[in-house]
């Protein structure tokens, strides 16, 4: 009992590696104590610490956030999935019918008083189309009169002022058969409108190296002018 008792303060104590090692060496300690000292070596020699366990990388089974892209100009994008430019439903509902409903509400809305119907909304396009081709003439006569320009690229647009020109001309009888209610008319003069926007890209895509100046230009005619077809298709004549 007294053995025991000396075995457990040897192990508590800060000097068990030393005293260990002294009662080893002391004659006939070592064979009195026996298992006891094996016990007491076994305890002072110090277990290598097993070696870190590192985590797997846990990956998140959702993908990354990516940016939405833009909506494209496209029937199947209404307005009503574009930013809000408008608070006026009856124009929300009437730009709707174009392929191009943020572009419609950005024309029309700064400039629509009074009543909304697809009489004034469309008598507002065509005057925004006449100030766009008068724009554009402006644009391609100030590139004609440069002196960089060349010859090869003057020929073409001079082909674009001239159908601007009859861009305006045609809008005006546009308005004109609104006043009499005469679709059939109004119709005509304004898919007309929209062959002259196309004139001006097309005098260019003839000479292949050549690049048009006024190609944004173009394309902003172009929806302009197809808004203001679609918005005269779904008139209602009372």
């Amino acid at each position: 009992m007294e053995l025991n008792k000396f075995i457990h303060l040897l192990i508590s104590s800060s000097l068990l590696p030393f005293l260990a090692g002294a009662i080893f060496e002391a004659p006939g300690i070592a064979d009195a104590l026996g298992p006891a000292m094996s016990f007491l070596s076994a305890a002072t020699t110090r277990s290598p610490l097993p070696p870190p366990v590192v985590s797997p990388t846990i990956r998140s089974p959702f993908p990354s956030p990516v940016s939405s892209p833009s909506p494209p100009d496209s029937p199947a994008h209404s307005s009503s999935t574009l930013p809000l430019l408008s608070n006026n439903a009856a124009l929300t509902k009437i730009c709707d019918v174009t392929r191009y409903p943020a572009e419609c509400l950005a024309t029309i809305a700064p400039f629509l008083t009074g009543e909304t119907n697809p009489i004034s909304v469309l008598k507002i396009g065509i005057h925004a189309l006449q100030k766009s081709f008068e724009e554009a003439t402006a644009a391609a006569t100030k590139v004609i009169n440069d002196l960089s320009t060349t010859a090869a690229v003057k020929a073409p647009l001079d082909t674009c002022v001239e159908s601007f020109d009859s861009g305006i001309a045609v809008l005006n009888d546009a308005l004109t058969a609104i006043s009499a209610h005469d679709i059939g008319r109004l119709s005509t003069k304004l898919s007309a409108a929209l062959t002259y926007s196309d004139t001006c890209e097309e005098a260019f895509a003839e000479q292949p190296d050549l690049e048009s100046p006024l190609k944004e230009t173009g394309q902003h005619l172009d929806k302009l002018a197809s808004i203001n077809l679609a918005i005269s298709a779904s008139l209602q004549w009372s």
